[in-house]
């Protein structure tokens, strides 16, 4: 008996110790930073935020929707990448985030593919299409198609 409640112990605080130093915390939608409300206010009025968590380190916020979406948001609140999970993305939020350069590019080369994730840093742009198999494309921060990235 003594052996079992030791295990027991033993295990529950283990799993404490887990959570303690877990690098993410559950929080609501008004913990978020004012910009990432707005954002997922605008872009996604009639989604539910199924979960928000707060990271240790970027990107700072992960945000999934009720529709599966996942975004990730900078400190600031601004997006950092959006992922629709196989689906795609709508076509008001692709049109109001992308620089036209890159809009024009995915329509003269690209009319029929859809936008499943865009993901944006300092280097730029990788925004991956629907089409089968899916299309990567690299951009740099002006928008221009991006052979490689120099490091």
């Amino acid at each position: 008996m003594k052996k079992h409640l030791l295990t027991l112990s033993l295990t529950l605080l283990l799993s404490l110790s887990y959570w303690a130093c877990n690098e993410h915390d559950v929080i609501y939608f008004d913990e978020l930073p004012p910009a990432a409300q707005a954002f997922l206010q605008r872009y996604f009025p009639d989604n539910l935020v199924a979960t928000a968590e707060r990271h240790s380190e970027e990107p700072f916020f992960k945000v999934t929707l009720d529709n599966g979406f996942e975004i990730d948001f900078y400190s600031d609140g601004r997006w950092q990448e959006i992922d629709s999970r196989h689906a795609i993305l709508p076509a008001e939020l692709v049109q109001g985030i992308l620089p036209e350069k890159i809009l024009n590019y995915l329509e003269q080369e690209f009319p029929l593919a859809g936008v499943s994730s865009v993901e944006r840093s300092s280097i730029g742009y990788i925004i991956e299409l629907d089409t089968s198999p899916s299309t990567e494309l690299f951009f740099d921060p002006e928008g221009n198609v991006a052979i490689h990235w120099d490091d």
